[in-house]
């Protein structure tokens, strides 16, 4: 387990340059930087991402038996999904599985099969497959990745996996009020200390810039 482990920890980066490279670049209108912001998420899915992960995830973090490796793992999952393919656990752990080995379009192709085993009602489908996405193109946060979080926070808003890409993905569009209410949802499911702080620090920051009058692009025009 090691090895996951240790791919995690660099699925963890990756995550970082999708979500704090485009808040250092500047506004489409000519307006400053976000490094606050930037420097924000990137601490958040750093240790937000790992910390929530382990804490509220159903993912075994024992090593099973006979497996040496995450690829042997992915070997013995599929010949199980070969002989039940109604395994919705099965396809969500072979998801991850995906993800782990940055195998993203074989991620995406198991996530989807565990949304139609689930007729549609998953969660952690929907937000599996939308990380998958996101780490294939990085505009698909505000594309096709966005709406399946959308859709899993309308099927469980207290899924803490949901709010945390729903909140990191408001705070991208540069929606801050909708980042404000995801950031303090999912700091009232009690998470670890470590994620809590950031939690704190993310809203602190988010409402220092509502006060200081910055334009919501998300706010309707009279």
């Amino acid at each position: 387990m090691i090895a996951f482990i240790v791919l995690a920890t660099a699925l963890a980066v990756i995550c970082v340059a999708v979500i704090a490279v485009p808040l250092l670049k500047p506004a489409p209108a000519g307006g400053p930087k976000a490094p606050w912001a930037a420097a924000a998420a990137a601490g958040l899915l750093v240790i937000g991402s790992a910390a929530l992960y382990a804490t509220w995830s159903n993912w075994s973090w024992r090593q099973s038996p006979g497996v040496a490796s995450p690829e042997g793992m992915v070997e013995r999952l599929v010949h199980q999904l070969n002989d039940h393919p109604d395994d919705l656990a099965g396809w969500l752990m072979l998801g991850r599985s995906y993800v782990a080995l940055q195998e993203y379009p074989l991620a995406v192709r198991a996530y989807e099969r565990a949304d139609r085993v689930a007729g549609g009602r998953s969660a952690d489908a929907l937000v599996g497959e939308a990380e998958a996405l996101t780490l294939t193109d990085d505009s698909q946060l505000s594309g096709q990745a966005g709406q399946l979080i959308e859709r899993a926070l309308a099927i469980d808003p207290a899924s803490p996996q949901a709010l945390f890409f729903g909140a990191a993905a408001a705070l991208r569009r540069g929606e801050l009020p909708l980042a404000r209410a995801r950031f303090t949802k999912l700091l009232s499911l009690n998470p670890p200390d470590r994620v809590k702080s950031i939690l704190e620090q993310e809203i602190s920051g988010i409402d220092r810039q509502l006060s200081a009058g910055r334009p919501d692009p998300s706010a309707k025009k009279p």
